[in-house]
């Protein structure tokens, strides 16, 4: 028969919180006979220990308590993600603060906390989604090419006598001038996540990072996929280019 799992109330939660401010996670687990993963827990959900019933021993998402709040939060949830959106939860917050500030009188007391987001998210069944994208293989080989590619280094410095300040590592990688997030707040069971972007995430430049063995770091370089160079001015700690292609040619 398994272990029975122990009902602490709220007026018992709170103790152990204060215990914990006034100490630490880990003397208030001791002092009161708990572990210190249920005293995270409880710290993390603080203000909903403090508006239940001090005899009630479960927090559930239950009813809401800024009703018109949350409908208006959810019926903008669901509007953006109508015209594809990214929706976060820190974005979930400043909206919900943004309708407090404007609504005072229907939501004294909001904070707009972390726990009242989740219990939220349940009320309104809500998820955090993955949008679905397509990941690069690695080649089957890597390891095997870098053994031999480092085998190959040693052995040119040990024939040339090269210092380590002339041997460079080099790295292109194009960047997105709209970086898109892979998740999303949805309703709970959708199949297709469509996210919107500005049109912009395939419009790419190259940054080119290199760094010597000796530990020198070199200015970063950027290369934009034009002809002409754009009449702005640039940070002075980085090389700007400009190429048809956007990429590093020769």
């Amino acid at each position: 028969m398994g272990k029975r799992r122990n009902k602490y109330e709220a007026s018992f939660k709170l103790k152990v919180i204060a215990a914990a401010t006034a100490t630490n996670n880990c003397a208030a687990a001791k002092e009161y006979g708990v572990t210190e993963k249920m005293v995270r827990t409880w710290r993390k959900n603080e203000d909903i220990l403090a508006r239940m019933k001090k005899t009630k021993c479960v927090m559930r998402s239950g009813s809401a308590q800024w009703p018109n709040l949350e409908k208006s939060v959810a019926e903008w949830i669901s509007e953006h993600r109508q015209n594809g959106y990214v929706v976060t939860r820190n974005t979930i917050r400043k909206e919900a603060m943004k309708w407090a500030n404007t609504n005072k009188e229907e939501s004294r007391d909001f904070k707009a906390t972390a726990s009242w987001c989740s219990c939220f998210l349940k009320r309104h069944d809500f998820i955090l989604q993955l949008k679905t994208k397509i990941a690069r293989r690695l080649p089957s080989d890597l390891d095997s090419k870098l053994t031999s590619f480092n085998s190959y280094v040693i052995s040119q410095r040990k024939q040339k006598n090269y210092s380590l300040s002339n041997i460079g590592n080099m790295d292109e990688t194009p960047l997105n001038f709209d970086m898109v997030g892979n998740y999303t707040v949805d309703v709970k069971g959708t199949k297709s996540v469509l996210v919107k972007t500005t049109g912009h995430e395939k419009s790419c430049f190259t940054a080119v990072l290199s760094c010597m063995a000796d530990g020198t770091k070199l200015k970063p370089m950027v290369i934009f996929k034009r002809k002409t160079m754009p009449k702005i001015k640039f940070p002075a700690g980085v090389f700007v280019h400009v190429q048809e292609k956007g990429w590093m040619d020769g």
